[in-house]
């Protein structure tokens, strides 16, 4: 018989039968404290509510895709390529351990005699080799922590992470120890130099070692008992040490929805004994909320990926969520899952920290943990504007001038369609024809002069195509996005319920946006709200269909090059990369040139979550560094397709390296161009 066929080995080679025993009994125990780190990890995220509070995480439209992403290719960990590297030797390593170590334990303890053979030879070489990678990965992971140790990566707790190596190496060094000693005592076997050839190597330093049979056998005792502690151990304290990312993650990645971390639930004014309204207390977090405090494990993804942080904000989205997390913590030490405790009082927000946010989504879209970033820095602002009435001083007053004029600029009603002079634009009237598309131009369309072109350039490109359509004229008002990014619900609440019955009036299959901001507002945040579910289209994907379908021929060349800035509200929370960058690659003569940070990487131009309204004195304006971002590409043009990047982009080219000469233009003005 072929030597490979009988390839095998004694399983208890040298072990009593009693250290079996002891093996199962620690093991049960491990077990147990396992089961009972996930019973108090679950507490916490029902926050003492039982089975009933975390079937509020099962909602519709779980990310299946996603879970299985994780559980099988680590998910977000391969986003940045350094980390992947180490992060893929550990986890593929601790796997192949992890499926040889099951079917030893199948073969020893059941009648499936499974670990002899090519299986036996198979999985012995690549448990040997990832043993080997684990401690590549671990030594690499070791160097990035803790001797270049890079800000980002500081910890609360920082010899959690030294535990968890410490766990590993020890896993892989003692088994590689009890491999080579067997390997010696039992007569260097040939076949293992192939199959074993680690273990094999190490035999050969045993052999030279001045020690007797009896203390070899004695020290391979020891090394089992500790090696079988030692991971009796690791299964005990995965649930209540960092290792819980194993079972937290897959699951964070199932609750987390794609795409809608931007979307606020609305408030209910109608209670009349409720005094306060966001997050002020640890007993209003939902569950998704705590399962997020659990699930960071402290990357710095959020914190690398965050603009207003590099540019010298007060705000570090890693840090908003792990000093709620040890708030948290430190509560229920003291008093169990229900424990409550007031966030505000504990003052571990500051009021620019918050407002620095640009709801951007960088730091969502890059955190492995799925965490909402997003959503929990809103709630904490909506506490801020409407329990303790703290707003910045510019935003309270463009809430005003939108509750008094229907924009933020204060303009009055009767100039909202100006704009359009000398177009004949069709304006929609109530019971009226139903068109196809209802034109929702903005606030910025209809004031901003850089924008009116803009919504100049789109109507006559909509009229070019025949495309049915019509425009609210003076009735339209601002959607209130800047008002529910100030953490004011309230008036937010008021302008929905009230614009919603306004365009409910008008009789239409779609709507059509210049901004990404009105596209998210109308099209995702309005649908919580009665009669609010419109089918909104951003203006780049109408384009790009009309384009594609021949109603619209780009035929002039527009020679030269143009580089793209992904709006976060289009891209990020959107997932619209494509419709930009179709209409401009059928511009005849257009070369597009990318920056180094696109598409779900790009970089935000400051002025989402409010911050066009208000400004913060610290730090640098975070236009500026993506304009030189822009610039380094060399093309003498930035396309955008969002009207809030257009004002700033204009306004602060000039306090920008290299980017004084930049022309920014639409995507809707340079296809213009070439069509018409």
């Amino acid at each position: 018989m072929d030597t490979a066929e009988l390839a095998t080995r004694e399983i208890y080679w040298n072990i009593p039968p009693s250290y079996k025993a002891w093996m199962y009994a620690l093991f049960a125990a491990a077990l147990c404290a396992f089961a009972a780190g996930l019973a108090r990890q679950a507490s916490f995220v029902a926050a003492g509510g039982g089975p009933g509070r975390l079937r509020e995480l099962l909602r519709p439209g779980l990310q299946w895709r996603a879970f299985f992403s994780t559980v099988l290719f680590t998910g977000k960990a391969l986003r940045d390529g350094r980390t992947a590297v180490f992060h893929s030797l550990i986890f593929y390593g601790f796997v192949v351990l992890w499926i040889a170590t099951d079917l030893v334990a199948i073969h020893a303890d059941t009648p499936f005699k499974i670990y002899r053979g090519w299986t036996y030879i198979v999985v012995s070489f690549f448990a040997d080799a990832a043993g080997i990678a684990m401690l590549a990965g671990i030594a690499l992971a070791w160097r990035r922590r803790y001797v270049e140790r890079p800000a980002h990566l500081s910890a609360a707790r920082p010899r959690q992470e030294m535990f968890m190596y410490g766990m590993l190496v020890a896993l892989v060094v003692l088994g590689y120890a009890l491999e080579s000693i067997r390997i010696f005592g039992t007569g260097m076997p040939e076949g293992e130099a192939r199959w074993s050839p680690v273990g094999w190597a190490l035999a050969l330093g045993v052999g030279a070692l001045p020690v007797s049979d009896e203390g070899l056998g004695l020290s391979y005792r020891v090394l089992w008992l500790v090696h079988m502690a030692n991971t009796m151990l690791f299964v005990a304290v995965v649930p209540w040490t960092k290792f819980s990312h194993i079972v937290l993650l897959p699951l964070a990645a199932l609750v987390s929805p794609r795409g809608g971390g931007a979307v606020l639930a609305p408030m209910d004014f109608g209670d009349g004994e409720r005094e306060t309204f966001g997050l002020g207390r640890l007993s209003e977090l939902t569950p998704k909320n705590r399962l997020d405090l659990l699930s960071c494990v402290e990357c710095g993804r959020c914190s690398l990926a965050c603009p207003a942080l590099r540019a010298g904000k007060d705000l570090d989205p890693k840090t908003v969520v792990t000093k709620l997390r040890d708030l948290a913590f430190g509560a229920r030490r003291s008093g169990g899952a229900r424990a409550d405790a007031d966030i505000w009082e504990a003052g571990i927000y500051k009021d620019n920290e918050l407002d620095a946010c640009t709801t951007c989504g960088a730091c969502m879209e890059e955190c492995p943990a799925g965490i909402g970033h997003v959503p929990l820095i809103m709630e904490a602002k909506r506490y801020k504007a409407l329990t303790l009435g703290r707003l910045p001083p510019k935003a309270a007053d463009a809430v005003r001038k939108i509750q008094v004029n229907g924009n933020p600029w204060g303009v009055a009603a009767e100039e909202r369609l100006k704009w359009a002079d000398g177009l004949d634009v069709p304006v929609a009237e109530p019971g009226g024809r139903r068109v196809d598309y209802l034109y929702y131009v903005g606030c910025a369309g209809a004031f901003d002069p850089a924008n009116q072109k803009v919504a100049r350039d789109v109507v006559a490109l909509l009229r070019k195509a025949g495309v049915d359509f019509a425009v609210m004229g003076k009735t339209e008002k601002c959607n209130g996005d800047p008002v529910r990014r100030f953490g004011d619900e309230y008036a937010f609440a008021e302008l929905a319920v009230e614009n919603i019955a306004h365009m409910n009036r008008y009789s239409f299959g779609k709507v059509v946006t210049h901004c990404p901001h009105c596209l998210h507002t109308i099209g995702k945040e309005y649908a919580g709200f009665e009669g609010g579910g419109f089918e909104v289209v951003h203006h780049t994907r109408l384009l790009a269909d009309l384009v594609s379908s021949g109603r619209l021929e780009p035929a002039r060349p527009q020679e030269g090059a143009v580089t793209f800035h992904d709006p976060c509200y289009l891209g990020r929370h959107h997932g619209e990369y494509a419709a930009p960058r179709e209409v401009l690659g059928s511009v005849p003569g257009l070369e597009l040139r990318e920056m180094e940070e696109s598409k779900d990487r790009s970089l935000c131009c400051g002025m989402g979550g409010g911050n066009m309204w208000y400004e913060l004195p610290e730090g640098e304006e975070l236009a500026a560094g993506r304009l030189e971002g822009a610039a380094g590409t060399g093309a003498p043009r930035v396309a955008t397709a969002c009207s809030y990047c257009m004002i700033n982009f204009r306004s602060s080219k000039s306090r920008a390296r290299g980017a004084e000469d930049l022309g920014i233009d639409d995507v809707a003005s340079i296809l213009a161009r070439s069509v018409l």
